[in-house]
């Protein structure tokens, strides 16, 4: 069954839900929780969700716990970096850039749904490169990290009418294979500790008594990675997809023989934004785009997220290439727009649907809680459409922002130094590295 059958939605219903979750976080009464009770029961009923009541009651729970994490997270963020209200999770951004994603010519038949329907097709797309705590803290501490994917200029019905007909399409990934939580009871549970700052208690405790080993373990390798760039790291889907017919997740990893030279202080707060902007200043970047076609005949849960897919069960198949052109990306217009950027799983076309019950959640939780920090930060919410970026220059071009080189003409002569011309006469080189009498003065000079 594919979205545009499944999903229905009403506005009124979903802005009630954002309002009642809005005024829970800004620090209401039982009133309010209440409220976003009903708007949630209203909610799912409305836009056709198939929800049980176990996890309704989950999901619940999660978003009246958002309140706590979303103003324990602003309180200790904001003497360093200001008032505004960040993301809960993946707070600081690396930067954002501007991309192609194009779709292989070759693409199997079999993914050509949403936006790989057309082999060729490509689109211009954001990226966003980000830390994944909900704290903002220096480049240098042990940290998941994300690169979330917005494609501009999609076609095809939404599936989640509810964020609008914007004609994008987005995909969220970071570099942990496995999630710490298996679904949302897990996640709920999780949330109640970390709404008090407590990231070990779900894990293990004396009293109840508990231990989620495996859960601890995903924890421990989800936060434990430091990197040189995010131009280097392998990303993943984590939760599964529906494309067409075929059950999958997703990843992206930098092309074969890409290799990004570490030019930058890393010893900085911020070195990972200076390198990422000091490397596309005048070079380029690559990722391949893979699907992961779920075998059930191996260990390839639904609603497991603990559980890696292992690629000899079930190999990545590359069906698009994501290429960064040269560009500048520290603007302060530029950091506006990134911050005020909103990722959304279910913001997507077609034939594509996001499965299990933790991508069930996002799709109630993540709109209203971008709702609320935009409200909250008096923000401007709303879609790309191409690489301009609101305020920074009056006039934008096809090639917004990018950093373009051309050579300048004439180009110099540059000539072997065994080169006789038939007239006899010498021929003088240009190029830095031969003498006048056309003798090499370096090597590897053509």
């Amino acid at each position: 069954m594919n979205g545009k059958s499944r999903w229905q939605f009403s506005p009124t219903l979903v802005l009630g839900l954002g309002l009642s979750l809005c005024a829970s976080v800004a620090g209401a009464d039982p009133q309010n929780n209440s409220d976003t009770l009903r708007a949630l029961d209203a909610s799912i009923r409305q836009l056709g969700m198939e929800i049980s009541s176990e996890e309704r009651a989950s999901i619940a729970s999660a978003m009246q716990a958002a309140r706590d994490v979303s103003r324990a997270a602003q309180k200790l963020n904001s003497p360093r970096y200001g008032d505004e209200f960040r993301r809960d999770a993946h707070a600081k951004a690396t930067g954002c850039v501007r991309a192609e994603f194009e779709v292989n010519g070759d693409i199997p038949a079999q993914f050509r749904h949403s936006v790989f329907a057309e082999p060729g097709r490509s689109y211009p797309a954001w990226i966003r490169f980000s830390n994944g705590d909900m704290l903002v803290q220096a480049d240098g501490e042990k940290d998941a990290r994300g690169m979330a994917v917005k494609l501009m200029g999609v076609e095809g019905a939404p599936i989640a009418p509810e964020l609008g007909d914007n004609a994008t399409q987005d995909f969220l990934m970071a570099n942990n294979q496995a999630f710490f939580n298996r679904n949302i009871h897990d996640y709920a549970e999780n949330m109640q500790h970390l709404a008090r700052l407590d990231k070990r208690g779900w894990f293990f405790g004396l009293w109840p008594p508990r231990l989620h080993l495996k859960q601890m373990i995903r924890a421990v390798q989800t936060v434990s990675s430091t990197i040189d760039t995010p131009l280097q790291e392998q990303y993943f889907s984590i939760l599964p997809y529906r494309l067409g017919d075929t059950e999958l997740k997703f990843a992206s990893r930098p092309c074969p023989g890409a290799d990004y030279p570490i030019t930058v202080d890393q010893s900085a707060e911020n070195f990972l934004t200076e390198q990422l902007s000091d490397t596309l200043q005048s070079a380029s970047a690559c990722f391949d785009f893979f699907v992961q076609p779920r075998n059930i005949s191996a260990d390839t849960p639904l609603d497991d997220a603990t559980v890696i897919w292992e690629e000899k069960d079930s190999p990545l198949i590359p069906v698009a290439r994501i290429h960064i052109p040269p560009q500048t990306i520290t603007s302060d217009a530029q950091w506006a727009f990134c911050e005020n950027l909103s990722m959304n799983p279910w913001r997507g076309v077609g034939e594509w649907e996001p499965l299990g019950s933790l991508n069930r959640a996002r799709r109630l939780v993540y709109h209203t809680v971008s709702d609320f920090r935009h409200t909250s930060n008096d923000a401007p919410q709303r879609e790309p459409t191409d690489w301009c970026v609101p305020g920074e220059t009056p006039d934008c071009t096809p090639q917004q922002g990018l950093n373009v080189y051309k050579p300048t003409w004439p180009l110099p002569r540059c000539f072997d130094a065994h080169l006789k011309p038939v007239d006899g006469k010498a021929a003088s080189s240009q190029c830095e590295g031969y003498g006048a009498d056309n003798s090499v003065l370096a090597e590897n000079h053509y």
